[in-house]
């Protein structure tokens, strides 16, 4: 009798246990659908960008929430079920994001994206970690602008530009700019492929026309090389970027993956040397007043009307045309300083004005 009581203990016992082990693992298997996969993004521009991610079964909506990288503050969006992507505008320009999406039904939260509002580039790596890669990239430009270093470990591809202290700073139609690289590998030292473009032209693409390098280099000393900037470059808002590529073989272009190498990409800014004024040396022919001003500058010493252009402090252009009554309508500007160029026949003269 105590046997039998003892045997159907056991079998009830154990059948609780088989019941609490099944609800534990579908609950487990539920939570795991229920967590939003698959997010990406694309389009991006300074202000914008679209997310997409993969549906969840029978989800009931869902929350998309981000946030500035520098920031603890998030900005949310209901999404109704059946819809898996989104629009995100009025985004802050040169700005590094995080993004979640959130199943509202169970609240399951996914892993976060991250994407800053600047150019778009296409992706570009390679395939096996560690065997060839940069372990510094140096750029000298020309004309006493400082000086960036970058020396680092090895990665498949490294996106430096929210990096500040690896900004590039080149002058406009500026010559004898220098790169200078150092491959290494893992193993036993050999040869391999240098590529880099600068996109002078802020378009999101590496053109041909815009290669600094192509070259192959062994591992004896950093190889250093000398590049120019073409005076037409683009002064972006958020700068543009510079691609440098070491690859084992022949790569077929600044996009797609190769095996051995690695690819880093950095934030350039081009600034116009030529804006620079010395306040103890202004033209004697041109002055500017009221200076501050608040909406409309008066020029003293126009003979005739006259081209001008107007530069921020970061080399920028804010405005331009041609004068017309001795005024130029400055009330469009944001509180700063500004720099203002006149092209009087052969003169070229530049003064610097505060927008109050």
């Amino acid at each position: 009798m105590i046997k039998n009581l003892f045997f159907m203990f056991l079998l009830f016992w154990g059948t609780a246990q088989l019941q609490a082990t099944n609800k534990t693992g579908n609950n487990f298997t539920k939570s795991a659908f229920t967590i939003p996969t698959n997010l990406t993004v694309s389009n991006i521009t300074y202000t914008s960008a679209d997310i997409t991610w993969d549906p969840v079964p029978g989800a009931t909506g869902y929350l998309v929430r981000w946030r500035a990288s520098t920031s603890s503050v998030w900005t949310t969006m209901n999404i109704p079920a059946g819809t898996t992507s989104v629009n995100l505008n009025s985004l802050t320009p040169c700005t590094g994001y995080i993004l979640e999406v959130i199943d509202t039904a169970s609240g399951d939260v996914s892993f976060p994206l991250s994407f800053y509002t600047y150019l778009n580039y296409c992706k570009s790596m390679s395939t096996m970690l560690g065997a060839l890669y940069l372990s510094n990239v140096t750029i000298i430009p020309s004309g006493g602008l400082p000086t960036m270093v970058s020396a680092s470990s090895a990665t498949n591809h490294t996106d430096f530009r929210p990096d500040l202290t690896r900004r590039i700073q080149l002058g406009l139609g500026s010559a004898g700019n220098v790169i200078s690289v150092q491959p290494s590998w893992s193993g036993t030292p050999g040869t391999a492929y240098i590529r880099a473009w600068i996109d002078f032209n802020a378009n999101e693409i590496f053109e041909a026309s815009e290669m600094i390098i192509s070259t192959i280099v062994d591992s004896t000393n950093p190889k250093s090389f000398v590049f120019n900037v073409t005076p037409f470059a683009t002064i972006a808002q958020c700068g543009t970027a510079m691609r440098v590529m070491i690859s084992q073989d022949m790569p077929g272009g600044p996009c797609g993956t190769f095996t051995y190498g690695e690819v880093e990409d950095y934030g350039v800014i081009f600034v116009n040397t030529n804006l620079a004024v010395n306040e103890t040396t202004k033209s004697k022919e041109f002055t500017v007043y009221p200076n501050p001003v608040s909406d409309v500058l008066q020029i003293s010493g126009l003979s005739e009307e006259t081209d001008y252009e107007i530069y921020s402090v970061s080399g920028q252009k804010t405005g331009g045309g041609r004068t017309f009554a001795n005024k130029l309508d400055v009330s469009h500007l944001t509180k700063g300083v500004y720099f203002i160029r006149f092209k009087n026949k052969e003169t070229l003269t530049r003064l610097k004005f505060i927008k109050k």
